[in-house]
């Protein structure tokens, strides 16, 4: 898709993407916004749309770590645009964040990057290091520090729509309304139910919640010097109440999905434009 996104000196455009996962979490923003044009390269179907003057470029990935990555060196070779955000659904890593809760990403870390070792213990690196010559990058990356300012400012006097309590809602938590959180998204290609595996996750990287894309598109974005952000909305929590993944979904709340962090994500975008830094 060509775009009328002007380009720096840099060779970096004015141009955002919203990279997300699925089109149920996608819908919200193509929604609140409008699709002012489409086009499709290849496997990628890129929406075009302006969000508070911005010209933003949103493109449907697919779940799952490679096809994140994978979206996202697509659009950064294509579009070259001044920031990449993920916004989506995730699970829950401590027992007092329920549905419909916001994280926003300080950083991502992809926790499935272990070493096995003869032991059976797991051996986790944080930092980047060396294995036969070859360098391995960090698995933790820290969100651009520009994006996380702007998500806070436009989580500071924002409500997240409360969450329908009839739907998934967890029968032995009181109910409250959604709040925002910031700390890190865990991203693996595992969906994690054990509690005892969710605690262990949580002290080995403070961890809020999970998903299966985050990291990926933070470590392409930090490979280009591109600015990321993601932002999560929980939809469940496996302390509390198990999905079942043998059956057929039917009682995920797909309706809710990503609606809480889509609409931070506009916000948060909708100030980058009015940004000067």
């Amino acid at each position: 898709m060509s775009t009328t996104a002007g380009v720096d000196e840099r060779g970096a455009s004015d141009l955002v993407g919203v990279v997300v996962a699925m089109e149920a979490e996608l819908r919200h923003l193509l929604e609140a916004v409008g699709v002012e044009r489409e086009e499709r390269d290849g496997p990628w179907l890129e929406r075009g749309l302006t969000i508070d003057g911005v010209p933003t470029l949103a493109l449907l990935s697919g779940m799952g770590m490679v096809n994140a990555a994978a979206a996202t060196e697509h659009l950064i070779a294509t579009h070259r645009p001044r920031a990449v955000f993920n916004y989506g659904c995730s699970g829950a890593h401590r027992r007092d964040i329920p549905p419909g809760d916001v994280v926003i990403g300080e950083a991502a870390v992809h926790h499935g990057a272990v070493h096995i070792l003869a032991s059976g213990e797991e051996l986790y690196n944080g930092s980047s290091y060396d294995v036969g010559g070859e360098s391995m990058p960090a698995r933790d990356l820290a969100a651009d520090p520009a994006l996380l300012a702007l998500a806070r400012e436009a989580a500071a006097d924002w409500s997240p729509e409360p969450w329908p309590r009839q739907l998934f809602w967890p029968p032995a938590v009181p109910y409250r309304e959604p709040v925002v959180h910031v700390g890190v998204v865990a991203s693996a290609d595992i969906w994690t139910q054990q509690h005892l595996r969710l605690d262990a996750l949580h002290l080995r990287h403070r961890s809020l919640c999970e998903d299966m894309e985050a990291a990926a598109m933070a470590q392409v974005c930090a490979r280009h010097g591109v600015p990321f952000l993601a932002i999560k909305d929980i939809s469940n929590n496996e302390f509390h109440v198990a999905t079942d993944l043998a059956g057929d979904f039917a009682e995920f709340p797909t309706a809710e999905v990503g609606k809480r962090a889509a609409e931070l994500t506009r916000r948060v975008i909708g100030r980058l434009g009015h940004s000067t830094g």
